[in-house]
């Protein structure tokens, strides 16, 4: 046994939108050994955590512990005894009604290191996503964190008749089964039955769900509503606000299902900003990018630069493999002096930059014929360098006919990955689901990656001409964004029925 001791780290997630987990917690999640986390802690955090990193999941769920909290406790300390940097991921804040005290209590007794980061509590950020200030100088000037949820399981130990005096907002956490008695404490405490009342489940998620009443109504209205954990429950006169400041659920994209194909571990824009909008994104990493070995005509490439007018960099993905050989080599970006560049698409020159590079030449749009013709207007007598995908085989050959005295350079090699996630890939297709392409190589990933022999019903919005057509072939749907970026593309899935 390591006889260094590790250290634990209690972070709080957040709501449940990974966008919303501190910056700090963020970078220490990134350093963890392992990763012991609760229900709440939503997938796309997770995913946050090194792959590398150990994850238990000790969840809990209502009447059920998974794991009962003694053992998550030894679970901490002896993973910390081990030499580990542990990292405790709770729901919301973890001193809030999180039991991060508790959890504490082993791991001094055994003087192991310990942090605590806080993070955004899930009351106020849900009510915050459902357009409901938890104060108001009209309304509230006070906030009263109560659990529904207490350790002897008898809410007759709230003081209602407090409660009932604060004037303030009142915010319930975990309180779904126990929201009669809580409503009826009020009540029978004198407050006024007109009082507005709130629920809002799934706080900050693609499925967050809003439900205003009164304190009146606000047991049958649950019923009617089939509210489920985990929600929070508001009162107070704040809450008649949510219909009027809602934005979250406004959006066209809130709760609309969306397939985004995409390379392994890529930095996927697209899917991050469908979220932000309140879509629910069915990340499909149909694909992983892998090194060629011994890439001989990568060498060759690189130790024969100077014998080269132009290099096209067919994609983003091209660029780190092309420079990765190029350093090998004992070379630099000045190797590329004299040489001109062409980059197809914004990505690609953003990418480029990342290693000094401006490129010289970019097509106007976001098509093969574009870039064809920026290539053909310079007049460049002599060899020129395509670096590209494997399976980019539009480009290639629409390149290599228009253009003269083009070297084929592979990149990188392709494997593709089965769909993994809640239902079929043909459910969600049959659903009429939409599926966004950014790239000719996404939908050619798409296509070898799923378990399906008719793409016809594939509603295939694609970002750029090259995408469109490689689409067509596979005789999608398929729908072209008006202009070759990510934002023109989310606009033409908003107008997209399903």
């Amino acid at each position: 046994m390591n006889n260094k001791k590790g250290r634990v780290t209690l972070i709080g997630a957040g709501p449940g939108d990974k966008g919303l987990i501190t910056v700090k917690g963020l970078e220490y999640l990134k350093q963890a050994d392992v990763v012991v986390y609760d229900r709440l802690v939503s997938r796309d955090i997770l995913l946050l955590s090194p792959e590398s990193a150990e994850l238990i999941n000790v969840g809990k769920v209502m009447n059920h512990h998974n794991i009962p909290q003694p053992e998550i406790n030894k679970i901490l300390l002896n993973k910390a005894m081990e030499g580990k940097n542990v990292v405790r991921l709770k729901g919301g804040d973890p001193f809030v009604f999180g039991r991060g005290g508790e959890e504490l209590e082993l791991v001094t007794e055994n003087n192991i290191e310990f942090e605590v980061i806080p993070g955004i509590t899930s009351a106020v950020s849900a009510l915050a996503y459902a357009g409901i200030p938890v104060t108001h100088r009209d309304f509230a000037s006070s906030i009263h964190f109560v659990t529904g949820h207490a350790k002897d399981g008898l809410v007759e130990n709230i003081d209602f008749n407090a409660l009932k005096d604060t004037k303030g907002t009142i915010l319930f956490y975990m309180g779904v089964s126990t929201l009669n008695q809580l409503i009826n404490g009020l009540l029978e405490a004198g407050m006024d039955k007109n009082t507005p009342c709130a629920a809002v489940e799934n706080g900050t998620r693609f499925n967050m769900r809003t439900l205003i009443s009164t304190l009146d109504n606000m047991i049958k209205d649950a019923e009617k509503f089939q509210l489920k954990s985990p929600a929070v429950i508001a009162v107070g006169k704040v809450c008649a606000l949510g219909d009027k400041f809602a934005w979250f659920s406004k959006s066209k994209l809130f709760s609309k299902k969306v397939i985004v194909p995409h390379a392994l571990n890529s930095n996927n824009i697209l899917s991050e900003k469908l979220k932000n909008y309140g879509a629910e994104v069915i990340d499909f990493a149909c694909m992983q990018l892998k090194e060629i070995e011994d890439n001989k005509n990568m060498v060759d490439l690189v130790k024969n630069i100077h014998d080269y007018k132009m290099i096209i960099f067919a994609s983003k993905n091209s660029v780190p493999y092309f420079f990765k050989e190029l350093i090998r080599a004992g070379k630099d970006s000045r190797a590329l002096n004299g040489i001109i560049i062409a980059a197809f698409g914004k990505t690609c020159m953003q990418e480029l930059k990342k290693y000094g590079i401006n490129a010289d030449v970019s097509p106007f749009e976001y098509s093969i014929e574009s870039l064809a013709l920026s290539i053909n207007k310079l007049n460049i007598n002599g060899k020129k360098a395509l670096i590209y995908a494997e399976n980019d085989e539009i480009l290639r050959d629409t390149l290599k006919e228009k253009c003269s005295d083009i070297k084929e350079v592979s990149a990188y090699k392709i494997e593709y990955l089965p769909f993994d996630y809640i239902l079929p890939l043909k459910e969600y297709i049959n659903q009429g689901v939409v599926t966004a392409f950014t790239s000719s190589a996404a939908v050619n990933g798409f296509v070898q990656a799923a378990d399906m022999e008719d793409f016809r019903n594939v509603k295939a919005v694609c970002i750029g001409q090259m995408t469109y057509d490689t689409a067509k072939k596979y005789n999608m749907q398929a729908y072209m964004s008006e202009r070759a970026d990510i934002e023109s593309l989310i606009e033409k899935i908003k107008e997209m029925e399903q």
